[in-house]
């Protein structure tokens, strides 16, 4: 190590080898302050360092940040790499992009968190995830000492209101999906909880009239406008469902004069449906859920605010409702999550009891009755 000096410009400097570069010359690490003190302690902080296997050099949160990206989640999904990319470029680079990765604090990032106050909970969620991932991975590969992201709190949030339908949203829909062009649609994912990918997925040889059942094993997926065919959500989401009797002729009649390949819900022109055409047939069908709930207009506008009917309802909201019957209806633990296509945890119970015919069976045929009370009988 060279002896450290005051020079001209009034700095003390010290350097030392930490290795070789590609060309075989000693690669050397630099260490200046205004005072011996600060010198001499920067310089036990960078050999310490050094000893611990830290890297020395002043990598950035961006140059790391997008390393991070490109190395760790090579194997995510497109949509994930997009979620992580976004979270990244809009909410943590523009903040301490240029500081050195070294010099970030746990106080940095816990500002950048109070930055969201009142906020949405899902988009602050996926934030804090994205900064913890991302320097557990540095510290990992030696970049930095210690995670300042570990201890993120959150601050207080706004969190989005997840709800089944109430009694006259329900009696609603029902009424307005008998003669709306996207009736079946919106019933597909009432009466048998799928999500609106796995809906839009569903072909002909999906329904299994022979067991009143749907197969699901695919889901649309958009990354923009155009959906792509993927796999469920998780492997749990591989699985059967129960056709119940009220909706067996609407299938029926979706599927007649159908080849087994057909998706069961497309454009007007037999295409595959977009993330917009999905919007639009959302958008008409709560125009008119409004509309029947007795909602006023004004120059063709519906006066929501006159309307029983919640105008923040989104398609998701027919699922939290399908999951609330399977509960109502008596449908045990396992067969609610089989149905729903939730994962479980990996308990003894999980381990050996399967989602065999009969549990299936009576399960199903505990919801059918309970469906065909509430739609039909009009009970509660």
């Amino acid at each position: 190590m060279a002896q450290k000096k005051k020079e001209k410009d009034g700095y003390f400097r010290s350097t030392f080898v930490i290795g070789k570069k590609a060309d075989g010359k000693p690669q050397r690490i630099t260490v200046r302050a205004k005072t011996k003190k600060e010198h001499d302690e920067k310089l036990a902080e960078a050999k310490r360092l050094y000893s611990k296997g830290v890297a020395l050099d002043d990598t950035t949160v961006e140059e790391w940040g997008r390393r991070w990206l490109a190395v760790y989640k090579a194997n995510a999904s497109p949509e994930q790499r997009d979620m992580y990319r976004a979270k990244l470029e809009r909410d943590i680079l523009p903040v301490i992009g240029r500081m050195s990765i070294k010099s970030v604090r746990a106080s940095h990032l816990q500002e950048i968190m109070n930055s969201f106050f009142g906020g949405k909970k899902g988009t602050v969620v996926k934030i804090r995830l994205v900064l913890k991932q991302m320097f557990e991975a540095a510290e990992r590969d030696g970049i930095i000492e210690r995670n300042p992201a570990a201890y993120l709190e959150l601050p207080e949030l706004e969190e989005k209101l997840r709800r089944p339908l109430t009694d006259i949203e329900r009696a609603t829909v029902w009424s307005v999906a008998q003669g709306h062009l996207c009736g079946d649609y919106v019933l597909v994912m009432l009466l048998c909880g799928l999500r609106r990918g796995e809906c839009i997925a569903l072909t002909v040889k999906d329904v299994d009239f022979s067991r009143n059942r749907l197969i699901i094993n695919k889901s649309l997926r958009f990354r923009g406008n155009i959906g792509e065919e993927k796999g469920p959500k998780s492997k749990a989401g591989n699985r059967e469902v129960p056709i119940p009797d009220i909706l067996l002729p609407i299938l029926q009649r979706r599927c007649k004069d159908k080849n087994s390949e057909s998706l069961l819900f497309t454009k007007k022109d037999g295409r595959a449906a977009t993330k917009q055409t999905c919007r639009w047939w959302w958008l008409s069908f709560i125009r008119q859920c409004h509309i029947t709930a007795g909602a006023k207009q004004y120059r063709n506008k519906i006066l929501t605010e006159t309307s029983p009917f919640d105008y923040n309802i989104t398609p998701h909201y027919l699922r939290h409702t399908y999951a609330t019957d399977l509960y109502a209806a008596g449908i045990d633990d396992r067969a609610q999550k089989h149905f729903l296509g939730h994962a479980t945890s990996r308990d003894v119970t999980d381990i050996y009891r399967k989602m065999n015919e009969a549990a299936f069976n009576r399960a199903a045929s505990l919801l059918n009755e309970f469906m065909t009370k509430i739609y039909l009988a009009g009970g509660n």
